[in-house]
């Protein structure tokens, strides 16, 4: 942003007229629709009262509540407010996610919040790239949001250093009127019997496959692997793809519904999310044991879906033996950089996008989930959604990836390996050893 001469009522006019004239040769008007970055973060204006207008400017991965104005109105709200004003930066994620790594590693001080990805807290923690937000926080905002998304963008040593925006918990969902057809009471809670229930279903006609998830890159692997009750790395960083029994178990699971009882869909190997959310929303499949959260929303929606009134939620996760409760949790948060020049500002902006009243407003619009454990509760969202009650317990234990600095080099060779277990192009044992064997080297 350029600076605007401030002109005083009280100056002659004269003076009024030459100020204007000189600042006019300074270089221009206030510059900037929202949209653009170039002026760069931490700039500031005069305005007419005499004082100096912050500016912030505001990276973020394009939503949903973008396509429906929700943030630009709700920015529009803190603007206002407070008197601080906000560039906002929206584009894609992985456009996002090169943009903030490049500013970032090179010092720059363009932004003053940033996308901060569930997978970077080791590497960003590492580098001193964020600031820590203990300090600021409040004590509603330490009670009231929800723990497993404090603890995910925490650092071992409790400091805090990201506010979730967009939230993310993943739930079982399964075809009620598939399960009710073939004579089940209520949906599998273990793999076992998630196994059964799907083989009958397709000897009755009802389906081709149980099942299916994505496993291009690492959340379905993730998720797979915790609900065996197994571990990539133990409490003290050391590498257990090839030596942790769960590990194995989830393994020779996939292993097996892909080859042997073909339970699962073969597509899950290179499927996306919205393959995978279609598959299930057409009807072709009972469970999707790894659902996000607008899976629903789409399977009672008639553009969308075959299925209108028969996608249901399990209060429970699917587990080797019915008894692990920690769903995969995917969220993304806001952060400041360490480099920015307007960190109170910018904290005023993250604490009103994310206070108890803006996340109503948004899970009206839009359907958002919350991040206040309590909005689970509140009669208006259940009105309107009945089934975020689970939700909000799933949200207590669930689990994100594992936090380490390393998690981009992790995912490649992962997701290789996976696809090859699940292919059969190499054994559950050869798989997870060159797993194990390449992921503890670059660990070094």
């Amino acid at each position: 942003m350029k600076r605007k001469t401030i002109v005083f009522m009280s100056l002659l006019m004269s003076l009024i007229l030459l100020v204007s004239i000189l600042s006019g040769c300074g270089g221009g008007n206030k510059g900037g629709d929202g949209g653009g970055a170039s002026g760069g973060g931490g700039t500031s204006e005069s305005t007419s009262g005499g004082g100096e207008q912050i500016t912030i400017t505001v990276l973020l991965p394009e939503h949903e509540a973008d396509q429906k104005g929700f943030i630009t109105e709700e920015t529009r709200k803190f603007e206002e407010e407070t008197g601080i004003k906000v560039e906002m930066v929206r584009m894609g994620w992985m456009n996002v996610a090169d943009r903030v790594m490049a500013e970032l590693t090179s010092g720059g001080t363009t932004f003053d919040v940033i996308e901060f990805d569930n997978a970077w807290v080791a590497k960003f923690v590492a580098n001193d790239w964020v600031v820590p937000l203990n300090d600021y926080m409040t004590p509603d905002m330490w009670d009231g949001i929800s723990p497993s998304l404090i603890k995910k963008f925490s650092s071992p040593d409790g400091q805090l250093y990201g506010i979730v925006w967009l939230n993310e918990v993943r739930s079982f969902m399964y075809n009620k009127a598939m399960l009710e057809a073939a004579g089940y009471n209520e949906p599998p809670k273990t793999w076992a019997q998630l196994k059964e229930q799907s083989l009958k279903m397709m000897d009755m006609g009802l389906c081709k496959y149980g099942t299916m998830d994505s496993f291009v890159w690492i959340n379905g692997a993730t998720f797979m692997t915790y609900s065996f009750g197994g571990d990539f790395i133990d409490k003290d960083g050391n590498i257990t793809i090839a030596t942790d029994p769960g590990v194995k178990a989830a393994y020779d699971y996939l292993a097996d519904g892909m080859l042997v009882s073909k339970h699962w869909d073969p597509a899950s190997v290179l499927a996306d999310g919205e393959t995978i959310g279609n598959t299930f929303c057409m009807g072709n499949i009972p469970f999707l044991p790894n659902a996000w959260p607008g899976v629903y929303e789409m399977a009672n929606d008639p553009a969308t879906s075959n299925i209108v009134g028969d996608c249901a939620v399990a209060p429970w996760v699917v587990s080797v033996d019915g008894t692990i409760t920690e769903p995969l949790t995917l969220p993304e948060a806001m952060a400041i950089p360490t480099t920015s020049k307007n960190k109170d500002a910018a904290w005023e902006y993250i604490k009103y996008i994310s206070s108890y009243d803006v996340e109503k407003r948004k899970a009206i619009a839009i359907g958002a989930l919350p991040i206040w454990t309590e909005l689970y509760n509140d009669p208006d969202l259940l009105a309107i959604y009945p089934h975020w009650e689970i939700f909000g317990k799933l949200l207590l234990t669930a689990r994100g990836l594992i936090d380490v600095e390393w998690i981009d080099e992790f995912a490649v060779i992962c997701e290789r390996e996976t696809q090859n277990i699940m292919l059969g192009n190499v054994s559950v044992d050869e798989g997870l050893r060159t797993m194990h064997d390449e992921v503890e080297a670059i660990a070094k």
